[in-house]
């Protein structure tokens, strides 16, 4: 048993000094001296544990980078001026959906939807300018301002085509306002902040610069800015400002790939100043925009239009069709005209031309270059106003014994399924409704195809499904009918014949 013993106290003995000789070997190979070795103190952690010194002086003075530091504090300046006449708005109403059940029954579902916007103030007298998608449907309004004091409001006007609203704030004022800049001096690559108030999170701030101008959207009647300042659901209707705190523009919208989750990817665009503030004095004026308008349907050159009317110009738009009374009948223009220049701008495609004309002063006169007949010729057209044509149609109609319309009739030989665009496909500008399925037995067929965004009937936007079918029906059943296409990223302008029974 002894010797047992023994034993075991030997091998525990050789056991730590193996263990003892191990570690001084590792220490050692450290570079630590063997009398604290010996000692067993530990100088790689604890002295340092003890305590520490942070660096008290920046690597750089100020007085080394004087332009940056002049360039932070007057950011911060013009940040500080121009946030106070900056509103968060938030909407609430009610969109009626229309159900159907697997018996064919409709109806109608009132369902309550919220939305999120910015807004910025342009009067002493509380006038808020923003856009039109943010308070389309005529919602409930609440306006956050900067220091947190929360305000109604009631919608003055809108205007689709341009994308921008006026709001007046429910209060005595004053309030204060932002200065509306020249937009059309603003230069590619100068300096521009961005205010608003993106995914509800609040105001905020970002900064870029001026990426291009003249950014032709089908749905926008105005060419827009495009800046590289982020813009995020809930910027819109916020201002792009310049670095006097001047507007030069409204925030409109982004461009993202992702169509299900649309975010921020170094390209926004914004509505010029210019044209914002026009748009308000219409509004504030008559209650809403005034368009130009001539009254004709119009079709881009191809090749074939420009060898059939022998046609050897660049660019040019054919006449295809003349609204009885409108200012382009009285003014002498013909079927098949092709319009060149537009006091002395030249005309390369009908959306360009159509621009020209709706941004034109009401009663104001042109002068279109023109090709007829295989020669040049020049007419004057007087600018008519788009509201008041139509109104007076309207009443010409209402005087005319009403003609029966065959709805089912019309809308089997219509033959087209549509599908309203998705929120984030509305978040991307897709306003009007998606072509998903043309039946066999449609007149169409041949004229539209799968995938087709319509975004306009006789030049007036389509709102959903219900507004779509109502208004191409009550038009194809009697009338020529223009529709606006959105065709992958091509604009087409498309011009129907009656619907035959």
């Amino acid at each position: 048993m002894n010797n047992g013993f023994s034993r075991a106290l030997i091998l525990l003995a050789v056991f730590l000094a193996a263990f003892l000789t191990v570690i001084v070997v590792k220490k050692a190979q450290n570079g630590e001296p063997l009398l604290d070795i010996l000692n067993d103190q530990d100088h790689s952690d604890h002295s340092e544990n003890l305590g520490y010194t942070l660096q008290q002086t920046p690597v750089i003075q100020l007085e080394n980078v004087k332009v940056l530091a002049a360039i932070n504090k007057e950011s911060a300046a013009l940040v500080h001026a121009v946030v106070p006449s900056v509103v968060s708005i938030d909407t609430a109403g009610v969109r009626h959906e229309r159900r159907r059940d697997p018996w064919g029954r409709t109806w109608v579902q009132p369902r309550a939807v919220q939305g999120q916007g910015s807004g910025v103030i342009v009067t002493k007298e509380g006038h808020v300018l923003t856009n039109h998608h943010v308070i389309k449907g005529n919602p409930k309004i609440q306006l956050t301002m900067h220091d947190g004091s929360i305000h109604t409001a009631k919608i003055i006007g809108s205007d689709p085509t341009v994308d921008i609203a006026v709001l007046k704030i429910d209060g005595p004022g004053p309030f204060t306002p932002l200065k509306f800049g020249d937009s059309d001096k603003a230069q590619v690559g100068n300096i521009v902040f961005a205010i608003g108030s993106p995914f509800g999170l609040g105001e905020s701030v970002t900064d870029g610069r001026i990426s291009a101008k003249k950014r032709s959207f089908s749905d926008s009647q105005v060419d827009l800015l495009q800046t590289s300042a982020a813009i995020n659901p809930g910027n819109s209707g916020g201002p792009l400002v310049n670095i006097q705190g001047e507007i030069i523009g409204i925030n409109s919208r982004i461009y993202s790939t992702d169509k299900q989750n649309p975010g921020f990817q170094g390209i926004s665009f914004a509505i010029p100043s210019n044209d914002a503030l026009k748009t308000m004095r219409q509004i504030l004026a008559r209650g809403q925009s005034a368009r130009g308008f001539l009254g004709m349907a119009l079709e881009n050159m191809d090749a074939a239009s420009r060898s059939r009317f022998n046609f050897r110009h660049t660019g040019g738009v054919r006449i295809m069709g003349l609204a009885p009374d409108a200012p382009a009948m009285k003014a002498g223009l013909q079927n098949n005209d092709i319009i060149i220049q537009f006091n002395e701008q030249a005309i390369d495609n009908s959306r360009q031309l159509i621009s020209h004309i709706q941004q034109s002063k009401v009663d104001s006169k042109v002068e279109l270059k023109i090709w007829r007949n295989q020669a040049v010729q020049m007419i004057t057209a007087s600018i008519g106003n788009a509201e008041h044509f139509n109104q007076r149609l309207l009443r010409q109609k209402k005087t005319r014994s009403p003609k029966k319309i065959d709805t089912e009739a019309v809308l089997r030989s219509i033959g087209l399924i549509v599908r309203n665009p998705t929120i984030s496909e509305r978040s991307q500008g897709d306003q009007g409704v998606f072509i998903e399925r043309i039946l066999p037995e449609s007149q169409l067929k041949g004229k539209l195809i799968t995938g087709d965004l319509i975004r306009a009937i006789n030049q007036q936007p389509v709102q959903n499904k219900t507004d779509f079918f109502k208004r191409l029906v009550a038009s194809l059943a009697i009338q020529n009918t223009e529709l606006l296409i959105q065709r992958g990223k091509n604009p087409v302008r498309l011009t129907l014949k009656p619907i035959k029974k």
